[in-house]
């Protein structure tokens, strides 16, 4: 009678068990990596750049750390791609950008059907500014989850940051149709619209951005003023911007609104102000200093008026309106006659 030695025994049983032991190995060095993260990967100590922004807000799970429920699978892609995932989602939120994009680009490379390890390397090589890879990530998650309206709402801003905004617009609406009612998208849209100069949709999509939030959006608030001071509706906006004021007042860019809306109304000391004001918070914004450079025109105080024109050519050197702007200074310096020194007398 013919007997099996023991290692011809156990070697089948150990190829069965082979993987799972070599899976099962790996935990405890994955646990205390988790464990020690923050002490391995600290955050920064000064102010960091905030990453995921206004995006965050439609999918609060945006960059959270996959749990570890896969560590009962054997699919080591799997296994070693929601780690890389993890770790590069958390290295994101903390700051480290750069360290991130090798992480989640490792991930990607491992886990190519899911279709958030896309998304969240699409917004890493977007704050590196790599808009052009970002682009394909987020492509690349819509493609894998046609409903992602992340995906379709960070294409659309990120389209309209590399100067495509109609195309901007498009993939806005498309991710309106999933989420109607998201007030973050309803906003950008409305941003995008007073890009194009087309503010009664701006100020429909702001005004409909503050009916989802409520009365806490200041830049709705803003946008939506801005919007219907452009349509001549000077006292409408007034009170918008107000409201954004309550809620946010050292903002620049509202005070610049309020000094539109107010110069609309022919309240020109009080426009004056408002730009002089927004000017203290930035003194950088181009725009401020033309709507400053028309009102103290009305106020025939010329001389301020050509500087301020100046000031918006220098800060705006590319601006579409350049040609007009340089016009207007010129016809504003015939307005303003220099005094010249009396001429000696002919001895």
């Amino acid at each position: 009678m013919r007997t099996e030695s023991k290692s011809s025994i156990i070697q089948p049983v150990f190829r069965k068990l082979a993987p799972w032991a070599a899976l099962f190995s790996v935990f405890p060095a994955i646990v205390v990596v988790n464990l020690l993260f923050l002490n391995l990967f600290p955050a920064h100590s000064g102010s960091a750049q905030p990453v995921f922004g206004l995006k965050e807000a439609l999918n609060p799970q945006n960059i959270q750390p996959q749990s570890l429920y896969i560590y009962n699978s054997r699919d080591t892609n799997r296994l070693f791609g929601n780690f890389y995932y993890t770790l590069g989602t958390q290295l994101a939120a903390r700051g480290q950008i750069s360290s991130a994009e090798g992480m989640l680009s490792k991930a990607a490379q491992l886990m190519p059907d899911n279709p958030f390890v896309h998304m969240n390397y699409g917004i890493v090589l977007e704050a590196l500014q790599k808009n052009n890879e970002a682009l394909a990530q987020y492509q690349e998650a819509l493609k894998l989850n046609p409903e992602m309206s992340q995906a379709l709402y960070s294409i659309g801003l990120l389209q309209d940051k590399m100067g495509q905004i109609d195309a901007g617009v498009a993939s806005l609406k498309k991710a309106l149709v999933l989420e109607p009612e998201n007030s973050f998208i309803n906003y950008d849209l409305g941003v995008l619209y007073a890009k194009k100069g087309d503010y009664p949709n701006s100020a429909l999509y702001s005004k409909k951005a503050l009916e989802g939030v409520g009365s806490d959006f200041a830049e709705a608030y803003n946008n939506y003023g801005y919007a219907l001071a452009q349509m001549g509706q000077y006292a409408e906006a007034l009170v918008a911007v107000d409201e954004s004021l309550k809620l946010k007042p050292d903002s620049a860019a509202t005070l610049d609104s309020k000094g539109f809306a107010l110069y609309g109304l022919a309240r020109y000391q009080e426009a004056l102000a408002a730009y002089n004001e927004a000017l203290k918070l930035d003194p950088t914004i181009g725009e401020v200093y033309l709507h400053l450079a028309q009102t103290q025109e009305k106020l025939k105080n010329y001389e301020q008026a050509i500087k301020a024109y100046e000031t918006y050519l220098q800060l705006s050197p590319e601006a579409t309106d350049k040609a007009q702007v340089q016009a207007k200074i010129l016809e504003v310096k015939k307005k303003w006659p220099r005094q010249t020194l009396p001429q000696k007398p002919v001895q």
